[in-house]
């Protein structure tokens, strides 16, 4: 990264970051430590934006006020081009058409793919608060391609807050998990954020696997927290589509073997199972972790 780059990223970091209001806790002693937590989102519902986190402020100011966790209340947002809804094909037709197409499409890795329950395949057919077939693939392709493309910025983005805080913290949900672990495989161990959050990853186990691997310190400097649920019917089935059969790691958590070693996870790493956390029963529940978020986050 030279240089040049870093100033001219640096410099247009307004233009990514959106500064979420501060809640002001006056009953806690002031913390020497300087504190930030920085969002990363990924599919984007139906009428959503990428500016817009007052799900995710509504965890974060329990989160702020929660004794055991007592994080600081310094948030920010990153937007980032993981792809917007541009189609307004009507529903259901949406998705059923373009379910049954990704699914056709990949039919030959599909042969051997086994929904998880009936509801489950009814939930296939269904609105995911918005999020259907034709706007999960068209922004798994954007998101696809802009995490790799512009992991250097985020990079840099965290790289510049590392300086000014003593203790960064990141959360992504989704896509935006794909953009964290691109970004941070460019950094270098002692240069990465604190504590890295996943929820919901949209990423196979091969892309994470080396990051996470026992004497690697994990993606993040201290900790590194891997949320999933097989309740999930957008990783589940649909993602799985996109993915020629394979399952994300956001549905199954961590392989229990890694070339035929199973100790192979480094200590840092934890992964969480947070079925029991998300409401609904399969459809919705990948949005729902940004308002349950409080519930099952560790105190990193």
């Amino acid at each position: 990264m030279s240089t040049k780059t870093a100033i001219a990223t640096i410099s247009k970091r307004k233009k990514y970051f959106t500064e979420l209001p501060s809640l002001k806790v006056l009953s806690r002693p002031h913390d020497e430590r300087s504190e930030v937590t920085v969002y990363v989102k990924g599919f984007l519902s139906e009428g959503d934006s990428p500016e817009n986190f007052q799900d995710w402020m509504h965890s974060h100011r329990l989160l702020v006020l929660s004794p055991t966790h007592r994080w600081a209340p310094s948030a920010l947002g990153y937007s980032w081009p993981s792809g917007t809804a541009g189609s307004h094909i009507p529903i259901p037709l949406a998705s059923l058409g373009s379910t049954a197409f990704l699914i056709a499409k990949n039919l030959k890795q599909l042969k051997n793919l086994r929904f998880p329950t009936p509801a489950s395949i009814a939930g296939a057919f269904a609105v995911d608060v918005g999020i259907h077939a034709t706007r999960l693939a068209y922004q798994f392709g954007v998101a696809n391609e802009t995490s790799h493309d512009r992991a250097e910025m985020l990079a840099w983005r965290l790289l510049d807050l590392r300086r000014k805080y003593d203790y960064l913290r990141v959360v992504g949900h989704s896509l935006g998990c794909r953009h964290i672990v691109e970004a941070c495989s460019l950094m270098s161990p002692n240069e990465r954020p604190d504590a890295i959050h996943l929820c919901a990853p949209a990423l196979i186990a091969s892309d994470i696997v080396n990051q996470i691997r026992k004497d690697t310190g994990g993606l993040g400097r201290e900790r590194t927290l891997i949320y999933y649920s097989n309740k999930d019917i957008t990783l589940g089935i649909l993602l799985r589509a996109l993915l020629k059969g394979e399952q994300s790691v956001g549905e199954v958590g961590l392989p229990a073997f890694i070339d035929s070693e199973r100790d192979w996870l480094d200590p840092t790493v934890n992964a969480v199972d947070v079925s029991k956390s998300l409401g609904g029963f399969y459809v919705g529940a990948h949005t729902d972790y940004a308002e349950k978020f409080h519930y099952f986050a560790r105190p990193f």
